[in-house]
């Protein structure tokens, strides 16, 4: 049985995890990009920018943090930066109560609320002016790109009415959307990624309004009372993962402390901060990705996000729900298999999986119908999947632990073959407690039908499989479970001799395996070439073929940029022509005598000449023969990496009677002089003392001046 003949259902790309329900996930940040985990809770403790009262804050798209402070001056705190530069404010961009960064520009609404300004972000220059005649501008807010939004009343106080007006990046008016069934409109925001409208509302009772990007009616309200007991909001703010900022205070009669609260885009709450009582009220915020900017009576706050659940949070957790699933009918009446989950989970962190099942086809439509209804918040809807009578089984739970790595998520599974409904729900939950790093879980998969281990056993044990609670049906589960581990490994072997494919560690085993010339110090993509012509370089091992064929694995990029000598074979030696016997064709190497072979008389040499023995050959080629000289041209910085390794390499792929000569030049020594395609046009080599400077190329300026002291006679008189 392989890994192959195991039918499942896959959880893992952005579509699959599209087709689930979740509740107070992020699926967004770097963290949990493949996969979800809960939301990163704030620190408790702000770093402050003490500027003596601050409002309207912003975030850039470069990450820069914008705010008026005292003296209506404009704060830019740089992303990496301690401390804050300050521009003197414009009067518009002093007295705004919501500074907006677009791609393009800062947008402010007027003192009178009768306009809409642009400025330029860098030189704080006023771009243009928008001019809202009929309406007043109560909140502007950006889509997440070059438009900008603002939410305008208009009609007379017996009928007063709400739109948003959208305004281009070059100040024109190209729209205008509805909001039904809200009064006393205060604020809004856009959520990015659900693309959707939140307003807050209302006087004696406030509630949070979610409108689709089209406007209209809104979809589903939330009270702020119900988010926070006596809670009064007075401004909203939004964050790039949809999370929804709402600051306010508690009533007179609960100590009226000051809180920004956080949601998610549905409507959960994740929490929130308490502002110090020198800082309240609070009166404008803003969420970066991974930081709350909070304004307030004295300074800036800024929250981090941290990756470890705070001491007074009671508890960090996130769900989701897939979509029905379907297991067909087979002869041997088996349904499903398990659940397998790839998860970290640090200690004190749990992982939860429960499911539901049934064979009744009204219950999956009507439960399918709830899963796909966007117009309720994901609360509620997972409320009313979970709250369906008698078809959830008690859940499953994992704990962590403290070796989880990080790197290597664990693998979790959780038996299904006692399930024989043909429909089926499955519902993950991570949670964190107080003083835990947060789990995440990277991708799950449920197993159907398929082929199991119990058709290998006697027939005896098959019948076993039938009755509940079977104690052979789960010992074979958990084989089932660790063998398909290993069938999957197997599988993946193949991955692992594929040299691009392999990991590093893999590629120098494999290497050395078939004993390819090698050095650990070779770069990755240099031993992937070298893999890939395994069989070239063993089949060409000791002639010039494969010695080329190791060069050009090494230096796979450009032209080529190596030379092979060999006199003896290139040219041969010189050989003297006599009658009927043609000689050597010129270049050719010219023997002679070695240096120990001499005769007494007036040229020999002190110390140099010296009889020869009787059983020395006096061969005047053989120091010439057997001789290979190899150019590479290279760089200073590739020089000092190659040069510890590339003369073993070239070694290993000569005869070993011959030697090698191995020899450093540059780029331009290997290059010919006729059009063969090494020649390229390149700009004069700029002056420099180093090894690869170009002699007759570069050379260092004068000591001279270059510049003339006076101008050029132009003419005219330069005062």
């Amino acid at each position: 049985m392989t890994a192959r003949e195991i039918l499942r259902y896959n959880f893992s790309t952005e579509a699959q995890w599209n087709a689930c329900v979740f509740q107070q996930a992020d699926r967004s940040s770097p963290s949990a990009r493949t996969g979800f985990r809960p939301f990163a809770p704030y620190a408790s403790t702000a770093h402050r920018y003490e500027t003596n009262g601050a409002h309207a804050p912003a975030l850039t798209r470069t990450g820069e943090i914008l705010w008026i402070g005292e003296r209506e001056r404009l704060y830019r705190l740089a992303l990496g930066d301690d401390q804050p530069q300050t521009h003197y404010a414009p009067s518009a961009i002093a007295h705004a109560s919501r500074l907006v960064a677009t791609t393009r520009g800062l947008w402010v609404a007027g003192e009178q609320r009768q306009t809409l300004h642009c400025y330029d972000e860098d030189t704080l220059a006023r771009l243009f002016v928008v001019e809202i005649d009929d309406g007043h501008v109560l909140d502007i807010a950006s889509d997440g790109r070059d438009t900008l939004h603002a939410l305008v009343s208009y009609g007379d106080e017996a009928n007063l009415q709400w739109r948003m007006d959208r305004i281009d990046c070059a100040g024109r008016k190209v729209g205008s959307i509805a909001l039904q069934g809200i009064v006393a409109a205060v604020a809004f925001v856009f959520l990015r990624r659900s693309r959707r409208w939140l307003v807050l509302a209302g006087t004696s009772e406030q509630r949070l309004y979610w409108f689709s990007e089209e406007g209209g009616s809104a979809t589903f309200s939330i009270a702020t009372r119900a988010l926070h007991p006596c809670f009064t909001a007075v401004c909203l703010g939004s964050d790039p993962f949809d999370r929804v900022l709402v600051g306010g205070a508690d009533g007179s009669e609960s100590g009226g402390a000051s809180h920004v609260l956080i949601l998610d885009g549905d409507g959960s709450s994740l929490g929130g901060v308490t502002l110090d009582v020198a800082d309240a009220p609070v009166n404008a915020i803003a969420g970066g990705r991974d930081s709350l900017i909070v304004t307030g009576r004295q300074a800036m706050l800024r929250f981090t996000a941290i990756n470890v659940v705070p001491e007074q949070t009671a508890q960090a957790s996130c769900l989701c729900i897939t979509p029905s699933l379907y297991s067909p009918d087979r002869e041997d009446a088996r349904r499903w298999l398990r659940v397998e989950a790839w998860a970290r989970l640090p200690a004190g962190t749990t992982l939860e999986i429960s499911i539901a099942a049934t064979d009744d086809q009204g219950i999956r439509d009507r439960l399918d119908a709830i899963a796909a209804d966007t117009s309720a918040p994901a609360t509620r809807r997972i409320q009313e999947l979970t709250s369906e009578p008698e078809i959830w089984r008690t859940p499953i739970v994992f704990q962590g632990t403290a070796a989880a790595n990080d790197d290597a998520p664990t693998q979790f599974a959780a038996p299904l073959f006692d399930v024989p409904y043909r429909y089926l729900w499955v519902s993950v939950k991570l949670g964190a407690a107080a003083g835990a790093e947060l789990p995440t879980l990277m991708q799950f998969a449920v197993l159907y039908s398929g082929r199991t281990l119990m058709e290998h056993l006697p027939a005896i044990y098959q019948r076993a499989e039938a009755q509940p609670g079977s104690f052979t049906r789960s010992l074979v589960g958990v084989l089932e479970t660790t063998t398909q581990g290993l069938d999957a490994r197997i599988e993946a072997m193949g991955s692992l001799m594929n040299p691009a494919t392999a990991p590093e560690p893999w590629l120098d085993f494999v290497a050395r395996w078939l004993g390819l010339p090698w050095d650990d110090e070779l770069e990755i993509r240099q031993k992937r070439v070298i893999l890939a012509h395994a069989g070239e370089l063993a089949q060409a091992r000791g002639t010039r073929g494969g010695l080329e064929c190791l060069l050009q694995c090494l230096m796979p990029a450009g032209p080529r940029r190596f030379r092979i000598s060999d006199h003896t074979a290139d040219f041969g030696f010189a050989i003297v022509g006599h009658e009927g016997r043609p000689g050597a064709t010129l270049p050719a190497l010219l023997g002679g005598l070695p240096l120990s072979s001499s005769e007494l008389g007036a040229r020999a040499i002190l110390g140099r000449a010296r009889l020869p023995c009787e059983d020395t050959p006096d061969d005047g080629v053989a120091r010439l023969a057997g001789r290979v000289f190899v150019d590479i041209a290279a760089t200073a910085d590739e020089h000092r990496a190659w040069a510890p390794w590339m003369f073993a390499l070239v070694h290993e792929m000569v005869p070993l009677t011959a030697r090698v000569a191995l020899r450093w030049v540059s780029i331009r020594a290997t290059r010919s002089n006729t059009l063969d395609g090494t020649l390229t046009l390149e700009p004069a080599p700029r002056p420099h003392l180093g090894t690869d400077a170009v002699t007759g190329l570069a050379r260092l300026p004068s000591r001279d001046a270059r510049i003339s002291s006076t101008p050029p006679d132009i003419g005219t008189s330069m005062h």
